[in-house]
């Protein structure tokens, strides 16, 4: 999970929460924030550097790095960090609404049907935020199966998250 946090000049704070396993995979956008003119901000023109998307609807983590940072460098924004949450984090579970032995069990079944091991998962999420050793280190079809273990992981969370 992506958290990005948002703040302007005038005190309106923002979070833009995506579910996705990776920079480049697309995942299900939890928007928040105090201020309409800041809300306005940040919906209104997300441009990338594949053009213009839409963020509410679902997007992906480095379309919103890269509207956040254009913001920012215009001085539309005075603060952005980014946080990038995984499963084994402690309180994963409670960012996604599931208690801790729900996304426990989950996850070890996905896992197991998936044929991946705790060790695997861990190094391709420390490796994940660098495209130079995923290209390296991975071949295609490994960085594919991976992608499709994140949007399983997306889609079952999905389901057990009520819809606001």
């Amino acid at each position: 999970m992506f958290i990005f946090k948002v703040q302007d000049g005038q005190g309106g704070r923002a979070e833009i929460r995506i579910q996705a396993l990776d920079w480049s995979e697309q995942g299900e956008v939890r928007f928040s924030c105090n201020s309409d003119a800041l809300a306005i901000l940040l919906l209104s023109g997300c441009r990338s550097g594949k053009g213009f998307f839409s963020l509410l609807p679902g997007t992906k983590p480095m379309y919103v790095e890269q509207w956040l940072e254009y913001l920012q460098e215009e001085g539309k924004l005075g603060l952005v960090e980014v946080e990038i949450r995984t499963p084994f984090d402690p309180d994963y579970a409670e960012l996604c609404g599931l208690d801790s032995e729900q996304i426990k069990n989950l996850l070890e079944l996905v896992y197991r049907v998936g044929g991946f091991n705790r060790l695997q998962i861990m190094r391709y999420l420390k490796h994940r935020h660098n495209p130079s050793t995923m290209s390296t280190r991975y071949s295609p079809e490994e960085i594919k199966r991976y992608r499709h273990l994140g949007e399983l992981i997306n889609y079952l969370l999905r389901l057990k998250t009520p819809t606001p």
